[in-house]
């Protein structure tokens, strides 16, 4: 086997990516885009000692379950994974994907994937970043796959139509007024990118993030004339030389500070800064699903760890008698707050600090009853789950989008003194490879 060499292969299997798998002189070969049950020809693209990646140069035998893309940029955007196939065979991939990263722990209930209803469209948060293209036109579009060159693009299909026809209009708006865009590779420019959040109750946010201050009243009066569904328009500024997007000044141009959400029918203040699920209805399925695992009742005592701005710990107060939510980030508590009060719930209490310091001061001073956490992709700190370990807590509802710092985190748990007893997938991003994760864990007597 060697690098740039072609093989006929048989696709035997999927690996947890999707990924085709078939056998080259007995080494595993991943082959990108191919489907199980397929017959095609693959380029040898890297090699290492176990197995090698390879790409499709032809497709010789079809799989049934194989159709065409539903956006004209799949190809080469690298926004998305899975067009290629059915969408049943996507559900099935993510459900093998959870149990073989899960298959070292012993007798879990895992249950059926809770697929999406709606697959395209449904995004709720958007972040385009905007370029000029060789005819020093303003574009906009996604970042190739494996680099960071963009893709240009007319709309994004698992966007919807409001914040396509959005930043269709900012686009034109910057080619007639010949705004400056910022380039990478001199630091020179003004316009950088572009964020559009949209609740479920219709209500849209517009960041326009710049290298500095700038007059963008024109663009607002137009953006607000055309679209009445606009609510809150920011500038964000980030002057830096660096890929993060957002810096840490925002200015209101225009509107309400916040837009309002509706999760499982409470109300929610969203600020640019706040975190929200991408995906508002498998959001609300998600929840119902940890809910469900943690079986609560009105006598619990219960707490909310990495709580953001409080969308799991309002939902768990209608069910305890108490409810701690406890995140390190101040801006998120006060959003937590102020969402308590727009819910009119009593039992919840918003503490500002590290979890693993304000849950042993929670311990020490009543019996806590359960622990939700949902930490960010790379999963727990062990200082955190050392303290949740030391405390006893009975019962732990993990939420994760990364199954494989989940699993980790549970290894570790399992190792001290709990047990892995139910996991549920869910898929809150459609027709790419990333799956959410849900688990019950119990402490062992």
């Amino acid at each position: 086997m060697e690098i740039g060499r072609v093989y006929k292969v048989l696709i035997e299997d999927y690996d947890m990516n999707g990924y085709g798998v078939c056998h080259i002189e007995s080494k595993v070969v991943f082959v990108i885009g191919a489907l199980k049950g397929e017959t095609v020809t693959a380029k040898i693209e890297n090699i290492h000692k176990k197995y090698a990646f390879a790409s499709i140069q032809d497709i010789l035998i079809p799989s049934s379950d194989r159709q065409v893309p539903e956006c004209p940029y799949y190809e080469y955007c690298g926004g998305c994974d899975m067009m290629h196939m059915k969408y049943e065979v996507e559900c099935m991939i993510k459900e093998g994907k959870l149990k073989q990263t899960f298959r070292k722990f012993k007798d879990v209930l895992f249950h059926p994937i809770i697929s999406a209803r709606k697959t395209l469209g449904y995004r709720n948060k958007v972040m385009m970043p905007f370029a000029v293209d060789l005819d020093l036109d303003t574009i906009y579009g996604f970042f190739e796959k494996k680099s960071h060159r963009i893709v240009p693009i007319d709309q994004c299909i698992i966007s919807d139509d409001v914040t396509n026809d959005i930043i269709y209009y900012i686009n034109r708006f910057l080619n007639i007024f010949h705004v400056k865009i910022y380039d990478e590779d001199t630091h020179k420019g003004l316009f950088r990118e572009v964020m559009i959040r949209h609740t479920a109750t219709n209500e849209y946010m517009v960041v326009i993030v710049a290298t500095h201050d700038y007059d963008f009243s024109v663009l607002v009066k137009y953006l607000v004339e055309e679209f009445k569904c606009i609510k809150s328009i920011y500038l964000n500024i980030n002057p830096e030389k660096t890929n993060v997007v957002l810096g840490n000044k925002y200015k209101l141009l225009y509107g309400n500070p916040v837009i309002i959400e509706d999760i499982l029918t409470h109300k929610f203040q969203v600020s640019p800064q706040s975190f929200m699920q991408v995906n508002h209805d498998q959001c609300e399925r998600l929840y119902a699903e940890a809910l469900r695992l943690a079986d609560l009742r009105n006598d619990m005592i219960v707490i909310d760890a990495y709580c953001g701005m409080g969308s799991i710990t309002l939902n768990i107060a209608r069910r305890v008698k108490k409810v701690y939510g406890i995140e390190i980030v101040p801006s998120a508590i006060e959003n937590a707050k102020e969402n308590m009060k727009l819910n009119n719930i009593s039992n919840a209490e918003f503490i500002c600090g590290a979890c693993e310091d304000e849950i042993i001061k929670l311990v020490n001073k009543e019996k806590i009853d359960a622990i939700f956490f949902d930490p960010p992709r790379k999963g727990c700190d062990q200082k955190f789950l050392d303290t949740v370990i030391q405390m006893k807590i009975p019962q732990i509802i993990y939420i994760s989008c990364n199954v494989a710092t989940c699993a980790r985190d549970c290894t570790y748990l399992e190792e001290n003194g709990y047990k892995v007893m139910e996991a549920t997938p869910v898929d809150l991003f459609s027709r790419t490879l990333h799956v959410e994760t849900v688990c019950l864990l119990t402490k062992e007597n």
